[in-house]
């Protein structure tokens, strides 16, 4: 799994509008920056700039500027509606693209409805699917942009403006692609930030370039520092910046056309207690850079507030950030108890632990840049949670301390204060107060949200050599506190009944069994061909599964099982499923077939191939297909692998941390019968077969990067990292159980309106309204979230 989500090949074959189409077309010669490279962009000229476009697609009513639009019209979830213009660059043309434009909308809903372009090099290869994506339903028009980097010349661009395997209304209107413009982006100036004399700005360039940063002062030049990237970072500090008025001047050179932008800001430098580091609390939805700098000045005295339900985990984080050549050494977190406003209740602070975040490389990101996502450079990135005592911290290395309460499932409701400190050697301690809120409710010990995360054995093999009982329920622990199943959609053969019964009352589903050859020294088997399935496979595989599922049903602990087989199969494989699973339904009734085969979500046709559950990827995945199966008894879940990205949610490195949380949002938004992921632990790429050592430093020499093709893709996969006697946790596997304890609260709340999903459902709709409209801000989400806890509390 995880190997096969490619939209763009789909487009450039035969999409629009009744056929394979020549397209229009458009040739340029030398190109520069304010030049917008479509014809007819606003769809005003008779000439056929567009293929297909017609006086039908015209609409005169309905326009953002001008006397017409482009409109189309899907009344069928499948095919394509819409038009392609085709451009080509003569000379080719390496330099990033700006796509911006205009469009409105009517109950659209459904895969792409979006501005497309396949891009293709020089050198003939492609750049498959860089969209300009339109948010789904009804809306006025509103107005998108995105860049799009490329790797090498362009040669030609295929353009299409389409809605696919969708239905619903869109009108275009005043498209634009054109190179993109050189400009300063989230340029941050903060004067003070260590409580003395100097300055810290941080900020990035839309293009590569190089940078140079001044502080000025009676028109000489006090200080300078300069780079290169994208990605400009600068601190002054010292004897030579005395308190006065200062500017700070600002200059870029672009390393494609050798354009210079310059800005001057001006600031005021006072004398004040000089300290050696600044501390600030950020969210744990947030992925903080190592050259980070906090939004504005924080206070002198941070305080973290989180609110949390019994038997739920939420966290925090401290961000330390040393001055210019005042490293941190020695850095330790002490955590005190937490004490009740009235003094009558106390959490101990075991409860409360901490972990340094640490970093893995990036060697390449995805070429799409997420509008969401400003820090696209390669580099290091932070995941991992390292369980450490002590670390030391570099000047200007902006380094997190995580922070996790869990509370009691008997800890009384109310209000709690208590302390953290940062010690180092040297230096004053920085006391941040945590205060806690406990709802007066607790979340149930398992999940409501069934889930098929792959907890592999082969690859835990691979680190560990021969696995124990202890070291494989020290992962299966892990992942339950995480809220989910340790559980292996791909396991070859049956799991052990004894793991089952000790992890029954926290686990919601498990896999019986991949109806797969055995894996033997391999880490993993996902599917296997056509011509596995002979008489002789089915016999031993009766063999296999009978004593098994005996032994389970004489303990009685079928009632969460499934099995799972057939992992992103087609057609050719219909009859193989019909049949196997058909074995399934015959041998073992209780056991429910889960597969995320490509079937569609029809309850006619779920059934004739004996599927209990199927599982579409999300961009797949149609709120009214499903409704109409679960109505006929059948479940519908979803699933995300190295696909879909944005506009939907994903949790994959590059991706915006709170998409994580979010994603349990959606499922119930959606009412998803489960949510599943191919693999918690895929060590399969560079230094992957050794334990991570957190004592080593926060900078992993541990690839998360998929590899080959997929050499801009990072983290798919890869949600827990070997350490030396167990798993070691990631910053998106801790979004993700927040995402999924959220859940939890939106479950509870419907059994308080006696099973029904609307008040709930309506609930979400702050945080998710689709799967490819949500909020990604964590204050909306936590409000959202607050909101829901104070009905559960009355």
């Amino acid at each position: 799994m995880g190997r096969v989500f490619q939209t763009g090949r789909l487009v450039a074959v035969c999409l629009l509008i009744g056929g394979c189409l020549a397209g229009g077309t458009s040739a340029w010669g030398a190109v520069q920056r304010g030049e917008n490279l479509l014809q007819d962009p606003g769809f005003e000229a008779d000439a056929a700039a567009w293929e297909q476009l017609d006086d039908r697609a015209f609409d005169t009513r309905e326009k953002h500027s001008g006397k017409r639009s482009l409109r189309c019209a899907a009344a069928q979830s499948k095919g394509a509606y819409g038009v392609r213009q085709v451009i080509t660059l003569d000379p080719p043309v390496k330099h990033p693209l700006l796509l911006s434009g205009w469009s409105k909308a009517e109950g659209v809903t459904g895969q792409d409805y979006s501005v497309y372009l396949d891009i293709f090099y020089a050198d003939g290869t492609p750049l498959w699917g860089q969209t300009l994506n339109f948010t789904h339903g009804s809306h006025d028009w509103e107005y998108r942009e995105s860049i799009i980097d490329v790797g090498k010349p362009v040669a030609k661009i295929e353009a299409f403006v389409f809605l696919r395997n969708g239905k619903g209304t869109a009108w275009f209107d005043d498209l634009r692609l054109t190179l993109a413009p050189f400009q300063w982006e989230d340029l941050r100036l903060l004067p003070g930030l260590y409580g003395g004399l100097g300055v810290d700005v941080a900020g990035g360039l839309s293009l590569p370039g190089k940078w140079q940063v001044a502080l000025i002062r009676g028109g000489r030049e006090v200080a300078r520092q300069e780079g290169s990237g994208r990605r400009l970072r600068a601190a002054f500090a010292g004897k030579a910046v005395p308190p006065g008025d200062y500017t700070v001047q600002l200059s870029a050179t672009d390393d494609a056309l050798g354009e210079t932008i310059q800005r001057r800001e001006r600031v005021r430098l006072r004398r004040t207690d000089s300290g050696s580091y600044a501390a600030w609390v950020e969210s744990a939805m947030v992925r903080v850079m190592p050259r980070a700098l906090p939004a504005a000045l924080p206070p002198r005295r941070p305080q973290a507030q989180i609110r949390l339900a019994k038997g739920e985990a939420e966290s925090f984080q401290v961000v330390l950030l040393p001055a210019p050549e005042r490293p941190l050494r020695n850095v330790r977190v002490r955590l005190s108890d937490l004490v009740r406003r009235d003094g009558k209740a106390r959490i101990a602070a075991r409860h409360l632990e901490w972990q340094q975040v640490g970093y893995v490389w990036i060697e390449k990101t995805w070429r799409f840049r997420h509008p969401f996502v400003r820090d696209l450079d390669p580099g290091w990135w932070p995941d991992p949670l390292l369980p450490v005592e002590q670390f030391d911290v570099q000047p200007g290395f902006a380094q997190p301390v995580w922070v996790t309460l869990t509370a009691p499932r008997d800890a009384a409701a109310g209000d709690y204060t208590g302390r953290l400190q940062i010690l180092a050697d040297g230096e004053p301690p920085t006391t941040v107060t945590v205060n806690a809120h406990i709802y007066d409710f607790a979340l149930p010990v398992a999940g409501r949200l069934k889930n098929a995360f792959a907890l592999m054995d082969g690859f835990l093999e691979q680190v560990y050599g021969p696995l124990t009982p202890t070291l494989r329920r020290r992962y299966g622990d892990f992942v339950l506190r995480h809220r989910l199943n340790p559980d292996d959609i791909s396991r070859t053969a049956p799991p052990d009944p004894d793991d089952i019964a000790y992890y029954r009352d926290r686990l919601n589903a498990y896999n019986v069994l991949n109806m797969v050859q055995e894996r033997g020294k391999a880490a993993w088997v996902c599917y296997s061909e056509p011509s596995t399935y002979t008489p002789e496979f089915k016999a031993r595989l009766i063999e296999r599964l009978d004593p098994a599922v005996a032994e389970l049903r004489r303990r009685g602990l079928l009632d969460k099982a499934y099995i799972y087989t057939f992992d992103e199969r087609g057609e050719e494989y219909y009859d193989i499923i019909r049949e196997y699973f058909g074995l399934v339904k015959e041998r073992y009734p209780e056991i429910y077939t889960l597969t995320t085969a490509y079937v569609d979500v029809d309850p006619a046709k779920m059934k004739a191939l004996n599927i209990d559950a199927l599982c579409p990827v999300t961009s797949r995945y149609n709120y009214e297909q499903a409704e109409a199966a679960r109505r006929e008894g059948l479940q519908v879940w979803s699933y995300i692998c190295l696909g879909p990205r944005y506009p939907y949610a994903n949790w994959l490195v590059e991706e915006p941390l709170i998409e994580a949380r979010v994603i349990g949002w959606q499922a119930y938004r959606e009412k998803m019968d489960g949510f599943l992921y191919w693999g918690l632990n895929i060590w399969s790429r560079k230094n992957n077969d050794r334990v991570v050592d957190p004592k080593r430093g926060p900078f992993l020499d541990f690839s998360i990067t998929t590899g080959y093709e997929y050499d801009d893709l990072n983290g798919d996969g890869v949600l827990l990292y070997p350490g030396p006697d167990g798993p070691i946790g990631s910053i998106r596997l801790a979004a993700i159980r927040d995402g999924f304890e959220d859940y939890d609260y939106l479950a509870l709340l419907a059994d308080r309106h006696n099973g029904d999903w609307e008040p709930a459902r309506a609930a979400c709709l702050p945080v998710t309204r689709s799967l490819t409209e949500f909020t990604r801000d964590p204050a909306v989400l936590l409000q959202a979230r607050d909101r829901v806890a104070r009905q559960l509390e009355r």
